[in-house]
């Protein structure tokens, strides 16, 4: 009975072990599927950031029940986990402690003269204290500057936990 007893044990064990694994391996997935990693900004204020995200979808995965917009289904933007989204944007501070994002090259996210960016919470690592930092950009339609062609986000802010789901 005692042998029996261990062998339940050790199985439960692995199990349970397992499953930790398996959840780690997710987190870490995420965290490198929707990350900001700084890079060296030395000419500019702020903080530049290489981010990475999926967002969007294509119209075959609409099934229906898509809003369209005034330019038609535009693939990959808004709501949804297909197309990943890879830019380098310029994270400035404006008021307490609110951001703005910029992005520094007009052809990273689209070529569209909008884009629908969902919200997003995206991992930048560790901060100086060794707890975990998270870059959020709150979910909004943009414009490109008329000038620039470049976008901008606001209201982005960090924490220490993610706020968006990413979904």
């Amino acid at each position: 009975m005692k042998k029996f007893s261990f062998i339940i044990s050790v199985m439960l064990f692995a199990c349970f072990s397992f499953m930790a694994c398996e959840k780690q391996e997710k987190t870490a997935d995420t965290e490198k599927v929707h990350c900001a990693q700084e890079i060296q900004n030395p000419t500019k204020t702020g903080t530049l950031f290489s981010i990475s995200t999926r967002c969007g979808h294509t119209i075959s995965e609409c099934g229906g029940n898509c809003t369209v917009t005034p330019f038609g289904h535009v693939d990959c933007q808004g709501t949804g986990n297909h197309c990943e989204k890879t830019a380098n944007i310029l994270v400035v501070p404006t008021t307490g402690s609110l951001y703005t994002a910029t992005t520094q090259d007009s052809t990273d996210l689209t070529s569209d003269p909008y884009f629908s960016m969902p919200a997003r919470s995206l991992y930048t690592g560790m901060d100086d204290t060794g707890l975990p930092r998270w870059l959020n950009i709150p979910a909004q339609f943009v414009l490109r500057d008329s000038t620039t062609r470049l976008f901008t986000f606001t209201g982005v802010f960090f924490s220490q936990q993610q706020v968006y789901k990413n979904q």
